[in-house]
């Protein structure tokens, strides 16, 4: 144990004083405060004087007045963007680059198990991740109470609690992806170039293909269309971003449905349901949960494929 600790607190110790962390600290930072700058401008014109959740509409008020087509319209949908760049920056190198600079020779030689290695390396990661995101979301509620004038309740403040929650199991996903290629790869350019590609494809590509995919279905009967519709739901989840997406708004908007929830009143003709009346935040949740476990469940497959490669890998010195 007392190894373990020794490097996770090298590690949490590297990531701090580590220039990149400045600099990611610095870009999502400013982001943040910029997307909440700009909803705070505009929430007195999506936000009623008799309308709930108002502090939690600084996080999905859309920014369509002062951004860009192509740049991320809310302060969610930066989260969506910036969170896998953070996982990505903090593990790409994580194994590979102290093969190659011989430190991981030194590292296996000393009384130290292999596997308390890797271990501490992902767990300061999230750690990481998750005290950068804490203190983001900390600073922009700050900022956002001065420029509305409203606290939040203790309902906005538990659903801002669970989203760091999934927020931080969202990073540790990408987090584990990039170790992985790091101990698959022995070539630092090759683990990093190849998890920014796989982020590209699902953060800009894979929607224009599901897009095009779903342009492309005909439907002829109500029955086929509900088919068609199903097929379509699960393809979209097969992207991480789109898991995320989708529990983040159904845990920061209450009257949100899930897609799938939608779908079978739809099918139940329950029509009246569809009014948009906030869910209770234990409903938001059960309603997420299956996005939860995959997301979950993909972090421990690439932490998995990561940790046996690497405890049966040879390590020689150079």
């Amino acid at each position: 144990m007392s190894s373990f600790l020794t490097v996770y607190s090298k590690e949490l110790k590297d990531f701090f004083t580590s220039w990149r962390f400045v600099f990611l600290l610095l870009i999502v930072l400013l982001a943040s405060v910029f997307a909440v700058f700009v909803a705070a401008g505009n929430i007195r014109s999506s936000v009623t004087g008799s309308s709930d959740f108002v502090f939690l509409a600084l996080f999905t008020t859309s920014l369509s007045s002062a951004v860009g087509g192509f740049v991320p319209n809310s302060f969610l949908a930066l989260m969506a963007v910036l969170i896998p760049i953070l996982g990505i920056v903090l593990g790409f190198d994580a194994i590979n680059s102290e093969r190659n600079n011989g430190t991981m020779s030194r590292l296996v030689s000393q009384p130290i198990y292999r596997d308390n290695i890797i271990n501490a390396k992902f767990l300061a990661g999230i750690v990481t991740i998750a005290i950068l995101l804490f203190s983001i979301v900390l600073l922009v509620s700050g900022l956002g109470i001065r420029m509305i004038g409203l606290p939040p309740t203790s309902e906005e403040v538990w659903r801002l609690f669970f989203f760091l929650i999934i927020a931080i199991v969202y990073g540790a996903f990408w987090l584990g992806l990039a170790i992985l290629f790091s101990t698959l790869f022995k070539q630092v350019a090759v683990s990093a170039i190849v998890s920014i590609v796989i982020w590209l494809f699902f953060a800009f590509f894979y929607p224009i293909i599901f897009t095009f995919i779903a342009n492309s279905m005909t439907s002829e009967t109500q029955a086929s269309a509900v088919k068609n519709i199903q097929m379509l739901i699960t393809l979209q989840r097969i992207s991480p971003i789109q898991l995320f997406n989708e529990s983040m708004t159904v845990v920061l908007v209450p009257a949100m449905r899930s897609v799938s929830q939608i779908m079978q009143l739809y099918i139940s003709d329950a029509g009246n349901y569809l009014l948009p009346t906030a869910l209770s935040l234990g409903q938001s949740l059960l309603s997420v949960w299956p996005q939860i476990i995959i997301t979950v469940v993909l972090t421990v497959v690439c932490f998995a494929i990561s940790y046996v490669k690497f405890m049966y890998e040879e390590i020689r010195a150079l």
